[in-house]
């Protein structure tokens, strides 16, 4: 069925844009006007570029997990599958996602099943949201799963956004912090140093230590920004190959404070995604596959994958994350009680909640030491400049007042 983008006004006169199917340009108009929807411009999308767009623009978490959470309560309202994708296409304000979500309809209509037809898209579904989407068509629970689902992305997109806003004001303080100093070193410094020169006198060490600084980086500008350019470049293009990955995630692992950060949220993300991926009915050595593709880490991944050869043998998942040596205690005791009780996917999902909390208590307490230290840091250095800046200048006045 032909897919038509659309632009128009709606009853209260609100300006919309969205995607709609229908088997021709007059039944489009009609099926928005039913809606009290009056259309402005309309023209039909080809099904390749609409890929091709979507190649280069994702959908947003945030949107992702509203529009799950709404399907969920679709179908649990007893709403045919078709008929809840073509509300959802509908009422989401996302053009690009209400495409993808005609094309996973088109699908269903010609017999494939959901979850085939979100595999078609794996730049908006992820491995994960589809193997649990897969379980939930098997078991008849996909209202459940859905449901699931949605509390996995927003928890995702919480502790993601918690972090990002802690971290923004330190990093907003070193960008402007460093530019004010470039600026002084590259611009004003050199200005006054030949004030300095002009006078004939000999300057003081921290003086001539202050305007040789300056000195070279007015001089060497240019090539330490292509230095700095390339040493970039270098470091990028290494970060793409396997060796290069595996350096920089155990770099990332072994650097201080980070490090420990990292190393919570990896198991947060891990152990969430295992309790999802088990509460949705998915083997554990299947859901240990999926978990090893989220986390990230190939410190992890490598860890997971001699964990999950050991519980292929048989033995428990305890155990073998016990032996790792990545997971710390407190980790590997709650799945053993999980293990013991029959309630592992509800421990792991208590193990990634514990961890999203030290997660958003130790990036606070690092940025509440984080702004005084850059603070004194910045203010230290300015301190330098002005007193190398003064000291030959009251050296000066002294002198004519004699």
């Amino acid at each position: 069925m032909p897919v038509y983008k659309y632009k128009a006004i709606s009853e209260k006169g609100k300006h919309l844009e969205g995607v709609i199917d229908a088997e021709s340009p007059k039944a489009a108009t009609d099926k928005l006007k039913r809606q009290n929807i009056f259309l402005s411009s309309l023209r039909e999308v080809k099904k390749g570029k609409t890929r091709r767009f979507l190649i280069f623009k994702g959908i947003s978490t945030a949107e992702l997990a509203v529009t799950t959470r709404q399907f969920s309560t679709l179908i649990s309202s007893g709403f045919p599958l078709e008929a809840s994708l073509i509300a959802l296409s509908e009422q989401t304000e996302d053009a690009r996602l209400s495409q993808v979500l005609t094309q996973v309809k088109d699908r269903i209509s010609e017999g494939s099943s959901l979850a085939s037809a979100l595999r078609e898209h794996p730049n908006v579904f992820s491995d994960l949201y589809i193997n649990i989407v897969k379980a939930g068509e098997a078991s008849g629970t996909l209202d459940i799963v859905l449901l699931r689902l949605s509390d996995f992305l927003e928890k995702q997109m919480a502790l993601r956004s918690r972090v990002r806003s802690a971290l923004i004001y330190p990093i907003f303080m070193f960008f402007i912090g460093g530019s004010v100093l470039f600026f002084m070193m590259t611009y004003v410094i050199p200005r006054i140093a030949k004030i300095f020169e002009e006078s004939r006198r000999s300057l003081p060490v921290v003086t001539l230590v202050l305007i040789e600084i300056s000195t070279f980086l007015s001089q060497n500008i240019i090539v330490l920004f292509l230095f700095l350019v390339g040493l970039l470049f270098v470091a990028y293009r290494f970060g793409k190959t396997e060796r290069g990955k595996r350096f920089f995630d155990r770099l990332v692992l072994r650097l201080p404070i980070f490090g420990r950060i990292t190393r919570m949220m990896l198991i947060s993300r891990f152990t969430r995604t295992l309790g999802t991926l088990l509460g949705s009915g998915i083997p554990l050595l299947e859901a240990l596959e999926i978990g090893e593709a989220v986390v990230g880490n190939r410190v992890y991944v490598e860890t997971l994958k001699n964990v999950r050869g050991n519980v292929r043998e048989g033995t428990s998942l305890a155990g073998p994350l016990r032996e790792s040596g990545v997971f710390p205690p407190l980790v590997t005791r709650m799945i053993t009680v999980g293990e013991q009780t029959g309630e592992l996917e509800e421990m792991l999902v208590k193990i990634g909640d514990t961890y999203d909390l030290q997660v958003e208590t130790s990036v606070s307490t690092l940025t509440s030491l984080l702004e005084p230290v850059m603070i004194l840091l910045i203010g230290a250095v300015i301190g330098f400049i002005v007193f190398a800046i003064l000291l030959p200048i009251f050296d000066l006045t002294s002198t004519i007042g004699t």
